[in-house]
């Protein structure tokens, strides 16, 4: 258990900053939650591999919340540009810590996961923060919907200087929505999962790696209410090195992936056949257009068309723009665009006589 006694004696930060997580702006808490029970245990899990410029942030934005029942756990995969040193300074307030290679960023969560004992589970990346005061915000949400699977807020995005860049992540959850459209409305630092969802929908898909998050909100919506509260409660880091900023064209790959394991594995009653089949040909046209900037002509293809023939109205999805060359071919599309404006500037030029 953290108390403001033991959080006054946490190390110097080597940044010297007058904003949070720098300082100590967090609010005193009484013994018990207001309806007399203890403050539930709250089990994070930040996984970290070379990002030692801002793994301090991270872990001074949870030990500063003076929360009075956390479990704080780090997985990290084996850094070599001195994370571990950050990791040892603040190792007296650490539940458990490991440094050694794994299978990626949802198998280090997975191992952290297994370690805790937590009633209300989390993962904090080591480049994204917790705003003050958010962890007693938690508890207090799931007293107030037991029924709930996950808890999630707003993001406020930052950048490598951890400033604001105008721009917010995070809104309601709605599942047959978020299914058609493959879009993830949900912030992943800003969301809490109750252990009764993982004890359901068992751990995170470890064959997945850039949207693992999207997949496990996708399989706890399907058999657990989710509650959004419309407030800032993390800080998500976008910079050049982050996953996302690296990688995203390769979800798509992933998303076919995740709606074919939903349709054809776990087979939601809920979900309609028809929002089904939509699905599977938004994901199919999404995965034609990586294949065919990947070079993969044969997929390419074989998706688009799988795209068409599920939904014609959809036109392909993503790869809508496309669909010229699956029946035409390149030479003859690029051909014929180069008649159309030679066309067109015959037209302008009579005009212009």
């Amino acid at each position: 258990m953290i108390t403001p006694f033991f959080l006054s004696q946490l190390p110097s930060p080597a940044q010297y900053k007058t904003d949070w997580p720098w300082m100590e702006v967090f609010e005193s808490l009484p013994d018990h939650m207001p309806n007399g029970l203890p403050w539930p245990k709250i089990s994070i899990i930040t996984p970290s591999y070379n990002q030692a410029q801002y793994l301090e942030e991270t872990i001074r934005s949870v030990l500063l919340q003076n929360y009075p029942n956390l479990e704080y756990i780090i997985i990290d995969g084996g850094s070599t540009d001195g994370s571990l040193e950050i990791i040892k300074k603040y190792q007296p307030w650490l539940a458990y810590w490991e440094s050694e290679k794994d299978r990626g960023q949802s198998h280090a969560i997975n191992k952290g996961w297994k370690k805790s004992t937590g009633e209300i589970l989390y993962w904090l990346n080591s480049d994204d923060f917790l705003m003050p005061n958010i962890l007693v915000k938690v508890a207090k949400a799931f007293q107030d919907h037991p029924e709930a699977g996950i808890v999630h807020a707003k993001a406020v995005n930052v950048d490598h200087n951890s400033e604001k860049t105008g721009t917010i992540s995070g809104q309601a959850f709605e599942i047959i929505s978020s299914f058609k459209t493959l879009h993830n409305p949900i912030a992943q630092p800003a969301t809490f999962i109750h252990r009764r969802a993982l004890l359901i929908v068992g751990y995170l898909d470890e064959e997945l790696h850039q949207i693992f998050d999207w997949d496990y909100w996708l399989r706890i919506g399907l058999e657990f209410p989710g509650i959004f509260i419309d407030e800032y409660w993390a800080a998500f880091r976008i910079w050049p090195g982050s996953k996302g900023s690296t990688n995203y064209s390769r979800s798509h790959v992933e998303r076919l992936k995740v709606i074919k394991k939903i349709v054809f594995t776990i087979k939601p009653k809920q979900v309609r056949l028809k929002d089904k089949i939509y699905a599977l040909a938004a994901a199919y046209g999404g995965d034609a257009l990586f294949r065919y900037k990947n070079g993969e002509r044969f997929l390419f293809r074989l998706h688009l068309l799988l795209s068409l023939l599920l939904y014609p109205t959809l036109r392909g999805g993503k790869a809508k723009n496309l669909v010229p060359e699956l029946f035409l071919g390149k030479l003859l599309v690029h051909w014929l665009t180069n008649v159309k404006k030679f066309f067109n500037r015959s037209i302008i030029r009579i005009k212009d006589e």
